[in-house]
């Protein structure tokens, strides 16, 4: 019925906007790392290619956008534990309306298709209405991002304008230049039953800072954040905090700090970040990193690195005007693992 729905709104809309502009873009994205031994699982090594076509076709204020992938993962084969995969397939955040399929799953090996992004969108003066797949991302940090609410970080998806598509109705008002108030309504898919999120989000600006909070229901539970950027001189600054319901109803705090700035040597493009993350989700030590995988916050994909404390700190550098290379490093703060 669900699938049903969005072949409905796809052929009930193309009509409208079949005359339009379109855009066709795509790319490729490989992902590799590697694992020591840990209570999680022997050594090994995590393989992830990505191949995404994506097409926008727009009309006057309609927008059609929609986008195709091929994903091939390898994990280590003793627990499938890995990098690009936390938890296995336990941990993915089911997608409400179903549009995704194996091509294999093996032991350690999995070939995945689907439509990353199905959606129409609407706008028109200060209003904008999007219905279906797509991308929203509340994220104020850059690598780690506890306070988002709908894309937590993921090495294997790790650009922000192609961060995977979830299925859901957004509105957003731009009341200034500056400023905008939003709100996403959204059901998902867990292993603990059908949950909806609910929330609402409200940014501005002021003497070079952006500042805002969010706040609702979050898979049923009350959640809220606020969050910050601005800069240095050169250096921007970036900050979120959020507030979430833990263990017999009680609050617990997830929040990231960051810094990045971009270098230009002999003519190059050079970006380095690093952040700070406190996760009161995240295990206290290793005796408590099973039961961290095992806890709901991690099974419902709101989790993607365990520790307590984590240090993140990504270095990119332009060898080619279309090629770069970048290098990211996870480090647990308290163990050092």
């Amino acid at each position: 019925m669900r699938i049903a729905a969005a072949l409905l709104l796809l052929a009930t809309t193309l009509p409208s906007v079949a005359k339009g502009q379109l855009e066709v873009s795509a790319y490729v994205l490989g992902v590799g790392a590697y694992q020591g031994s840990s209570a999680l699982g022997a050594s090994g090594s995590t393989t992830l290619a990505r191949t995404r076509l994506m097409t926008v076709l727009t009309s006057g204020g309609l927008t059609l956008d929609i986008a195709y992938e091929h994903v091939l993962s390898q994990t280590p084969s003793s627990t499938g534990f890995s990098i690009t995969a936390p938890g296995g397939s336990a941990a993915r955040t089911g997608d409400w309306l179903g549009l995704d399929w194996d091509l294999h799953s093996g032991s350690n090996t999995k070939w995945r298709h689907r439509l990353d992004r199905i959606s129409l969108g609407f706008s028109g003066g200060p209003l904008e209405v999007t219905i279906g797949r797509q991308a929203v991302s509340w994220a104020t940090t850059l690598i780690l991002t506890p306070a988002d609410p709908f894309a937590p970080f993921n090495p294997s998806d790790p650009f922000l304008e192609y961060r995977g598509g979830i299925d859901a109705l957004r509105v957003r008002v731009f009341t200034g230049p500056f400023s905008e108030i939003e709100a996403v309504v959204r059901p998902t898919e867990t292993a603990f039953g059908t949950t909806v999120t609910a929330l609402g989000r409200v940014q501005t600006s002021k003497g070079g800072w952006a500042f805002g909070t969010w706040a609702g229901i979050l898979h049923g539970q009350p959640a809220g954040a606020l969050f910050t950027t601005g800069a240095l001189e050169a250096t921007a600054i970036r900050a979120e905090l959020a507030i979430r319901e833990h263990r017999n109803a009680e609050m617990t705090m997830r929040g990231a700090i960051g810094l990045d700035r971009f270098f230009t040597p002999r003519g190059k493009d050079l970006y380095f970040a690093v952040e700070l993350q406190y996760d009161g989700f995240g295990a206290q030590n290793t005796s408590k990193l099973l039961e961290t995988i095992n806890s709901k916050p991690f099974i419902q994909g709101d989790m993607q690195t365990i520790g307590q404390w984590t240090v993140a700190s990504q270095l990119s550098y332009q060898i080619h005007p279309l090629v770069g290379v970048s290098g990211l490093t996870l480090v647990n703060a308290r163990d050092r693992s």
